[in-house]
């Protein structure tokens, strides 16, 4: 029972409820850099590492001038600044006469950043707006022009491989599209927010005649150093920059608790100094009235005790002498204990009552020297 109330005593004592309440204010201070460290590193591979490709469809825009065209939004995921990309042109085409028959024809490119009105504005009805027209009114940031050709098949091997998968071909005619990829940039870059392109306008210079079944847009980054490391080594690097951005906040948190301590200190200080000489001048001058009161007795006793043993001493080396004779010096001293006495009963009982024992003890060394003096 003793151990059990002497454990509940240590557990709730004051220095262990401190102790308490710092391991709390410590474990949660941690973990809540912790969490903002972890928040950090993620906004930070959000806004740092770029995405390895982008791809944006591409709408073509018939029968509304000389070449189909189409207009495609670079709003998500935005390309990042200071960042390389290749720009290429995805064409799904059917193997059909007219393509065949088309031979080389042109692909072009125009980065722009739109306005405030954007190419919505430009729109009449079902018609769009030429892409010159488009293009007049934007701010044009980069533009290329490449050629492109519908890859030539021999017509033997063309007719074999019908024959062989002719059910295939039934069941799936789509499979007859071929896939053209037409390289338009190689390692563009953008430095600043006002030189980031918005939309991307891609034109078919083939006329109205060419038949295309998809066209995509894609920008494909090329990844090189930290941001090459951070894309492919995601975990690892994850941790690596929450542990260092987690160590930085501690550190910033100790340098600004001691950079705050070393300021309240001094004041702190300057008050206690002051409170223990109050409290010093206070007991200063409240000290003589109690030790006054408290040690005179003592004093005094201590006092009458040496001179009572300094007479004591006086008496064991007085020579033979100086002893008085009967006659003369037996009859003071009676007349001197008569007048002790007299003064004792006539004075003031008070007085009496409060006297130290310095008479009782005077008076009986006085009758004992009497008696000493009367016997020799």
């Amino acid at each position: 029972m003793d151990t059990l109330e002497e454990t509940a005593r240590l557990m709730t004592s004051k220095s262990a409820r401190r102790a308490a309440v710092n391991i709390v204010l410590l474990v949660s201070s941690v973990a809540t850099l912790l969490t903002l460290a972890s928040m950090a590193t993620a906004m930070f591979f959000q806004n740092f590492v770029p995405d390895q490709f982008i791809t944006t469809p591409v709408f073509l825009q018939y029968q509304s001038g000389v070449n189909p065209y189409g207009i495609a939004q670079l709003a998500y995921p935005p390309p990042k600044l200071h960042q390389d990309y290749d720009v290429s042109v995805q064409l799904s085409m059917p193997r059909s006469p007219s393509n065949k028959e088309q031979g080389n024809f042109m692909v072009s490119l125009y980065l722009v950043r739109e306005g405030v009105k954007g190419h919505r504005v430009l729109t009449n009805g079902r018609r769009m707006a030429s892409v010159q027209q488009y293009l007049d009114g934007e701010t044009v940031l980069f533009q290329s022009r490449r050629p492109a050709l519908m890859p030539y098949e021999d017509p033997i091997l063309s007719a074999v491989k019908r024959v062989l998968f002719l059910g295939y071909y039934v069941l799936f005619p789509g499979a007859q599209a071929r896939s053209m990829t037409i390289q338009l940039a190689e390692r563009i870059s953008f430095d600043k927010v006002a030189a980031k392109p918005t939309t991307a306008v891609v034109e078919i210079e083939a006329g109205q005649h060419i038949q295309i079944y998809e066209t995509a847009l894609t920008l494909t980054a090329q990844l090189r150093g930290l941001r090459w490391l951070m894309f492919h080594y995601r975990l690892l690097t994850y941790t690596v920059f929450t542990i260092l951005f987690w160590v930085c906040e501690i550190l910033f948190m100790c340098l600004a608790w001691a950079v705050w301590t070393m300021a309240v200190t001094p004041t702190s200080s300057t008050v206690k100094s002051s409170d223990v000489s109050d409290a010093e001048d206070d007991d200063y001058f409240d000290r003589p009235a109690k030790s006054g009161s408290l040690t005179q007795p003592k004093q005094a006793t201590v006092k009458k005790e040496l001179h009572l043993k300094s007479e004591d001493s006086d008496e064991q080396e007085t020579p033979i002498s100086d002893i008085p004779t009967v006659g003369t010096e037996a009859g003071d001293e009676e007349e001197f204990v008569e007048k002790e006495q007299d003064d004792d009963f006539g004075g003031d009982k008070r007085v009496a009552r409060t006297a130290t024992s310095y008479k009782g003890e005077g008076g009986e060394s006085l009758r004992r020297r009497a008696s000493r003096n009367v016997m020799g």
